[in-house]
């Protein structure tokens, strides 16, 4: 994340706290991610958000990388205990991160950016790509 990121974010977290709004959806927490610490190895607890590459993620389940090394973001037990935060904007759309179980599904309104560079919106809820089931997307 840059100081442009940080410094957005800080002012969207003052707005929201101005009109007595908590940052509580995905959308929010995305809007606020240039404030998250960009994931480290260490013990993490369910609730914690963090950046690690262009995702911002939330722990979903305790995890200890003094027992648990392989849990990275580059190994696959990363999202036994980690879920990619979902936009409900264009603006908050992220890369597509493939579904792993039903704590991380597409569901209807929220956008991702495609491996083509489009944004595009989940019309339903779907654990699939545009490219394994086009009829659940659509190009913002």
């Amino acid at each position: 994340m840059t100081l442009y990121d940080a410094l957005a974010s800080a002012i969207y977290i003052s707005r929201q706290a101005l009109g007595g709004v908590g940052i509580e959806s995905d959308d929010q927490k995305i809007r606020a991610s240039g404030l998250y610490e960009s994931w480290s190895p260490g013990r993490h607890k369910a609730g914690e958000i963090y950046n690690a590459g262009d995702q911002t993620w939330e722990c979903f389940q305790d995890y200890d990388n003094d027992v648990y090394p392989d849990i990275n973001p580059e190994g696959p037990a990363w999202y036994t205990f980690n879920r990619p935060l979902h936009g409900t904007s264009p603006e908050t759309a992220r890369p597509f991160v493939p579904v792993q179980g039903s704590h991380d599904l597409y569901r209807d309104g929220e956008y991702m950016v495609w491996t083509d560079g489009k944004i595009y919106r989940c019309k339903q809820d779907t654990a699939y790509s545009p490219e394994e089931y086009d009829a659940a997307w659509e190009v913002a």
